[in-house]
């Protein structure tokens, strides 16, 4: 199971497209949360996921710099397809859940 930044993180990578800049995805999440996270942030989650192979990492050849590129891998996937359905399974639930957390059914 992948946490709720992470599942943000892909989904942004998927909107970006394949070998995306870092700050391309941070402009999708920018654009599409109502608070953006800090750079920062998303850094340590691709790193992080990078490290679990779901993210892979390529060097931009033709920025002098080696930009790093990132692009959701087979397991990215795997793992976003999963988080999308727990929620939905969550949110299709016929009770209510009340303010704080506790069942009211």
């Amino acid at each position: 199971m992948i946490g709720k930044f992470e599942e943000l993180t892909l989904l942004a990578l998927v909107k970006a497209g394949p070998d995306a800049h870092a700050a391309k995805v941070f402009e999708v999440l920018e654009t599409s949360l109502e608070k953006a996270p800090q750079f920062a942030a998303l850094y340590t989650a691709i790193d992080r996921m990078v490290k679990k192979g779901m993210v892979s990492e390529t060097k931009d050849e033709k920025d002098k710099r080696g930009k790093r590129l990132f692009t959701i891998t087979g397991a990215g996937r795997k793992a976003l397809d999963e988080a999308y359905n727990a929620t939905h399974a969550v949110n299709s639930y016929g009770g209510k859940l009340a303010l704080g957390g506790s069942f009211n059914g």
